[in-house]
């Protein structure tokens, strides 16, 4: 069962006109409003807004790159709104009834209550969890996480990377930066145990992997492949590459990584943003500056991952930019991609993010944004 924040909101709400439109003019009411994390404050775009009398489908829209939507031609009746962007929703009922003259009746901000169940696996370099903290995934009376935290190192009693002798490019300034004591793992099982478990998999609809977890249970990414499959939903960033294998097929499917592995070397990037909605709910809403449509992207390893293709006919890519890799080799490349498989999907993002004082807004943002779009691959 979903996690939920809240209770349905159930908002009565008495509107009307006189007799005379009453009789005449049905169907001239307004339902307006702005749809928002559960933080309360952050714009979701491109929600599905649905309007029910009963079981009947009235109307439908989507919310702009600000949250704002408005649903037309709408009669007197009791109604249910149905929100949501992807596993993201809400549900609300109200009144539109005929006591004055008001006919744009405003629903206000209406915030997301009712989650997917998610798993974060935590890393040495990438933060997501942090990410979903700030935009209100917490118990907002105990501050606790609403989704569960796993040890991205803790193997069920196997070595770790670094008991094996092998581990990761240490000649990096990005390392793990959350001083929130709520963001530890908070769960009696490790990733050896999720990776290894379809059963344990099943019980999620996302899973983030972060940067920098352990990378000695490949042997299992098919695991990962039938989650997706089945509708589960994949965050990768950066080294989870290796997590990708089975997926792309080695890179023949959805994207290949570059060889040799790791060898970006650029700190930071100009990236220009190719999707138009990502661009303006940055501008829009948070004043990112993206001058000739670029933002700032500086949260990579001294050794990132570069992707080096993509098939145009099933993977979308949002960002791309200028980048020095390979002893360098300078490029423009694309550095963040969506993409369906079977009725789940994947996240990828060559970049990720520390959520530290020094890191440009954009970085956070945009991994912020693409958690929505992620969570509506699934397919119905």
């Amino acid at each position: 069962m979903k996690k939920s924040i809240a209770f349905i909101l159930v908002l009565l709400l008495a509107y009307s006109c006189s007799k005379d439109k009453q009789e005449n003019n049905d169907g001239d009411f307004n339902l307006s409003g702005k749809f928002v994390a559960p933080n309360g404050t952050d714009a979701v775009s491109k929600a599905n807004v649905k309007l029910y009398e009963g079981n009947t489908l009235i109307n439908e829209t989507l919310t702009d790159s600000e949250g704002n939507f408005t649903l037309t031609g709408v009669s007197p009746g009791d109604y249910e709104v149905i929100i949501s962007r992807g596993l993201f929703s809400t549900t609300l009922s109200t009144t539109v009834n005929t006591d004055n003259d008001i006919f744009d009746i405003d629903l206000s901000t209406i915030t997301i209550t009712d989650l997917p169940n998610i798993a974060v696996v935590t890393g040495d370099y990438d933060n997501i969890e942090t990410v979903l903290y700030n935009i209100g995934l917490v118990n907002p009376v105990t501050g606790e996480p609403l989704f569960d935290i796993i040890d991205g190192h803790d193997l069920a009693g196997r070595p770790s990377s670094s008991q094996q002798g092998h581990s990761h490019d240490t000649n990096t300034s990005l390392s793990k930066t959350t001083t929130n004591e709520q963001l530890e793992p908070n769960v009696d099982f490790g990733f050896g145990s999720l990776i290894e478990s379809p059963a344990l998999l099943a019980n999620y609809d996302i899973i983030f992997l972060n940067c920098g977890l352990s990378e000695y249970k490949t042997e299992f990414t098919s695991n990962l492949t039938d989650f997706v499959a089945n509708g589960g939903l994949l965050y990768a960033t950066d080294y989870t590459y290796v997590y990708l294998y089975d997926i792309t097929n080695y890179g023949t499917d959805y994207i290949s990584f570059r060889d040799p592995y790791r060898s970006g070397q650029s700190l930071s990037t100009t990236a220009e943003v190719l999707n138009e909605d990502l661009l303006d709910w940055m501008t829009l809403n948070f004043n990112i500056s993206t001058t000739d449509n670029t933002v700032t992207i500086d949260q990579f390893l001294n050794s990132w991952q570069p992707v080096a293709s993509y098939d145009d006919n099933t993977v979308l890519p949002w960002l791309y930019g200028p980048v020095v890799y390979n002893d360098g080799i300078e490029e423009d490349i694309y550095l963040a991609y969506t993409f369906a498989h079977g009725n789940g999907g994947v996240l990828y993002s060559s970049f990720h993010t520390k959520n530290s004082a020094t890191q440009s807004e954009a970085v956070e943002r945009s991994i912020q944004y693409l958690v929505f779009e992620l969570a509506s691959l699934k397919s119905e």
